[in-house]
């Protein structure tokens, strides 16, 4: 009876953690998706001409209460280098808080818009 009692003792404690990291590892996998297929969409959706500061912010507040995740904050940025008008660049980034309530590191996505006709062949 001792032995059962210590080694429930011990298990409940571990299968609490596991679950947690199981939660965890599934909140990445949606975001990591998420992000994916917002990186895709703004592809499709905007091309050089189109691309705007304003733009980039209406995509910020249709993802995150989509992802079921604990405290998201999702960041779309577009920069626009004066070294070179010819390329964009979009950021994304998404933050949030795992179950243990503490901010799990971003995921962060750049994608890449050159004006046609601007290569250097």
């Amino acid at each position: 009876m001792i032995l059962v009692s210590t080694t429930i003792a011990i298990s409940i404690p571990t299968l609490r953690v596991v679950n947690l990291q199981r939660k965890s590892i599934n909140a990445r996998l949606k975001a990591t998706t998420a992000l994916a297929n917002l990186g895709e969409r703004i592809v499709a959706e905007n091309s050089w001409d189109n691309l705007t500061s304003h733009k980039m912010a209406e995509y910020e507040a249709d993802i995150p209460a989509q992802l079921g995740l604990k405290e998201p904050q999702l960041s779309v940025k577009l920069i626009q280098k004066e070294n070179d008008p010819t390329e964009r660049q979009v950021r994304i980034r998404l933050s949030w808080e795992n179950p243990y309530g503490e901010s799990v590191d971003p995921l962060l996505l750049s994608l890449w818009f050159h004006r046609e006709g601007s290569s250097n062949e």
